[in-house]
């Protein structure tokens, strides 16, 4: 027993390990790090090979627990980057957001911000926009099996302060926190509330255990 949880607490600091490099790859870039174009390729894409492959090795040893939170942690945060996209570009469309999030995640994937967009930008940036959504949803489904609502609801709205307090708000150039542009903040709180929703749902739904990852 204690070498299968040793092995699937291995298995687990991998899949969190992958799933965290999605959402820290934009704001690098954008804090003068290095390119998204040149951490997509050499990063983002080899991350995503080994959480999938580690997932199905997951799956092929046993490992029941961790592979049905990676699910419901797919799930649920494609179902939550959906709901955040309604109020994100209901705003955007009525001028309370300074750009096109995702749109400008696929020319700074395919270093076309000189250029414009292309559809292949627009695939690409869509594409990362929700494997975000899904990274973030994936880390918490792993770390806190199936919690309480208020637990997915304080974890979105961490994640929204980190965009206000970050580099991506700052680039806009509307104040700290988009201070300047009172209806950014707004959006960003409302959305990442129908994000922590709708991720909450899914994972008491889809979850089959609770407790914290360590617990054995």
């Amino acid at each position: 027993m204690n070498r299968i949880f040793r092995e699937e607490t291995i298995l687990s600091g991998v899949i969190l390990l992958m799933a965290a490099i999605a959402p820290s790859l934009f704001p690098a870039a954008l804090a003068g790090v290095e390119k998204l174009d040149v951490t997509g390729k050499y990063l983002l894409i080899p991350s995503i090979i080994i959480l999938f492959a580690t997932l199905f090795f997951a799956s092929a040893r046993g490992h029941r627990r961790l592979s049905n939170r990676v699910w419901a942690g797919i799930l649920a945060g494609f179902a939550g980057t959906l709901g955040l996209e309604v109020v994100r570009a209901t705003s955007f469309r009525l001028g309370g957001m300074p750009g096109d999030m995702p749109r400008l995640l696929g020319v700074l994937l395919t270093d076309r911000f000189m250029y414009g967009p292309s559809m292949f930008s627009d695939i690409l940036g869509w594409s990362y926009h929700f494997w975000n959504g899904i990274s973030f949803a994936i880390i918490f489904a792993v770390l806190f099996g199936r919690p309480r609502m208020i637990g997915a609801l304080i974890y979105a709205q961490v994640i929204g302060l980190g965009l206000l307090l970050g580099p991506v708000v700052k680039s806009f150039g509307i104040g700290f926190m988009g201070k300047d542009m009172p209806a950014m903040p707004l959006t960003v709180v409302l959305a990442h509330l129908v994000f922590g929703i709708l991720m909450g749902l899914v994972i008491r739904r889809r979850v089959v255990d609770e407790g914290w990852l360590l617990s054995d």
